[in-house]
């Protein structure tokens, strides 16, 4: 499918879930999966992280990433690839707009959550519009 044709049932449920699993190649060639959270901004998955993680090494050496969002109990799914974009510079507001997204129910949890992931880290966005996607809605 290509990226420009998602529709609100594909956008509502890349919404709705909780984390994805970002591939990566390791220096080996080697994949290496990290489940993550994530925001769908309508057109890119938008991942924080920071530098001393190895997705960040692996994607600085290879962009080339895959994606994977599932609910298990529907079967619904999302695949996606993509270039990843490494930011490290202006990250601050739409990382809090991602953390946002995980507390919902306790919107004064965010700005301590922010405090403690920037901390004493160097805190960095991957951002990963995708090239290609596959999808499986749950009456497939």
């Amino acid at each position: 499918m290509n990226p420009s044709e998602i529709g609100p049932e594909i956008t509502a449920f890349l919404e709705s879930q909780r984390n994805l699993v970002l591939g990566t190649l390791r220096k080996d060639g080697s994949p290496q999966a990290s489940p993550v959270w994530y925001l769908w901004n309508g057109d890119a998955f938008v991942i924080s992280t920071i530098t001393a993680t190895a997705k960040w090494w692996n994607l600085k050496r290879d962009p080339r990433a895959s994606i994977c969002v599932d609910d298990p109990a529907t079967g619904q799914m999302v695949i996606a690839y993509g270039d990843a974009i490494l930011e490290l510079d202006d990250i601050w507001d739409r990382t809090r707009d991602l953390v946002a997204k995980y507390y919902l129910d306790d919107p004064d949890q965010v700005d301590p959550h922010m405090e403690s992931i920037f901390e004493g880290q160097t805190r960095v966005l991957i951002t990963v519009k995708p090239d290609n996607l596959i999808t499986r809605s749950p009456d497939e």
